[in-house]
């Protein structure tokens, strides 16, 4: 359990490091039953300490349980959002109260996208679950190679054109707090002194960004925020390999350095 908390700290930070305007919740599965271990949400901190003070399993594992409450939860994203599942599953079986097929085919219409990496051996249900939702089943062979599975998750994945919509989302660009002004943080619901941020529509004080203002429910954000979201959207385009020979042609006009970055393409 020690290793596996460890991996998925590190994809907390690397998942809003990648996708900061993002929200993740974490669910647990234990005796038959799944839990919220943490609602949705943009803070990477409370995620964290949630996830390192339940180090703890029991039980049967119920697969179809914990789709079921995933399912109720992402079914309140707007249709611009995209509803992920990445399941950590050691269970070599699922104890379930129902049809398990009926639950996947309701995550299947709610547009949710399941994967797995599975801790033990492969199994069949798994397999099926990604396959019909769209997602990626891998089981993992050792540490390195659970983190190596556990972070290609951390990018967001490719929009499909049949789901995709275009919305206009309103937004809040906070402005810093004056240090030694007292105000109360919505976050931890306490008088702070200094830090944080003021919300510009309803002027309440947050620890930490992204996060939704609690009040007025406004997103609230900074521009690196947006600008490492945006970057997305318009990926760089695939280099080409190209021998020696054309490098070293002055008929050709080769660039020697990147666009983006500016660092020699020269080899050494």
């Amino acid at each position: 359990m020690a290793v596996i908390a460890k991996q998925v700290e590190s994809f907390i930070r690397e998942f809003f490091d990648q996708n900061p305007l993002s929200h993740v919740g974490l669910v647990t599965i234990k005796d038959g039953v799944a839990n919220c271990l943490t609602d949705l949400g943009g803070s990477p901190e409370s995620h964290i300490k949630a996830l390192m003070g339940k180090l703890e399993c029991s039980g049967d594992a119920s697969l179809q349980n914990a789709l079921e409450l995933v399912q109720s939860n992402l079914n309140q994203i707007p249709s611009y959002g995209h509803r992920e599942v990445l399941i950590l599953y050691s269970a070599l079986s699922t104890c379930d109260p129902g049809d398990l097929m009926e639950t996947i085919q309701k995550c299947k219409k709610s547009k949710i996208r399941c994967s797995v990496i599975g801790l033990a051996a492969e199994m069949f249900i798994c397999k099926h679950l990604c396959q019909e939702t769209g997602g990626t089943y891998s089981v993992a062979l050792d540490e390195s190679h659970f983190k190596e599975l556990i972070l290609e998750h951390s990018p967001p994945p490719p929009a499909i054109a049949e789901y995709a919509t275009a919305n206009l989302i309103k937004m809040g660009f906070p402005q810093r707090a004056a240090e030694g002004s007292v105000a109360i943080c919505t976050c931890h619901e306490e008088a702070k002194t200094g830090g944080g941020y003021t919300c510009p529509r309803c002027k309440v004080r947050v620890c930490e960004l992204p996060t939704e203002c609690r009040i007025c429910g406004l997103t609230l954000i900074s521009s690196p925020h947006l600008a490492r979201s945006y970057h997305h959207l318009f990926p760089i385009v695939p280099f080409a390999e190209i021998s020696p020979s054309y490098q070293n042609d002055p008929s050709h006009n080769f660039t020697n350095t990147c666009f983006g970055c500016q660092q020699s393409l020269l080899s050494q």
